[in-house]
């Protein structure tokens, strides 16, 4: 799978002009996972929407989902309960189900019952199945 992340956010960092520790700073992060992230590590979620909120942009953008770097409606907070309901659009729209996505390593099997409680994947599953399914990681996420 090809993340666009590191190229995305190597280019935010040096247009920023700032230290690895100034941004990591401004973030609110710790500056070693500056030197982690543009080196392709992919951030877990609370830590991707902190740096999509201060480059006040999407996380589709981030991840090279979408070439427009905002949306008119996004919210920087992630609502948990809004990542099933649009999963379960997802499936509806692509006529596929859970266990066909988990038959091809998109999700894990058992991993249904506790996104209908609110739990939400890794970020880099989520990422999966928008890619996977059409979708937007800021929908999935409840951020748009």
């Amino acid at each position: 799978m090809t993340f666009q992340f590191k190229e995305i956010f190597t280019d935010l960092y040096v247009n920023s002009g700032f230290s690895k520790t100034k941004l990591a700073s401004l973030i609110g992060i710790n500056h070693s996972l500056i030197t982690l992230y543009l080196n392709g590590t992919i951030p877990t979620t609370k830590t991707m929407q902190k740096i999509c909120k201060y480059f006040n942009c999407s996380m589709d953008y981030m991840m090279g989902l979408n070439d427009k770097s905002t949306y008119s409606t996004l919210k920087h907070v992630i609502i948990r309960e809004c990542f099933y309901p649009e999963y379960k659009r997802l499936l509806e729209i692509n006529k596929t189900n859970h266990f066909q996505l988990s038959k091809q390593g998109i999700v894990c099997e058992s991993s249904l019952s506790s996104w209908k409680y609110g739990h939400i994947p890794q970020f880099e599953n989520i990422y999966k199945i928008a890619k996977e399914l059409g979708g937007s990681i800021d929908k999935l996420l409840g951020r748009i």
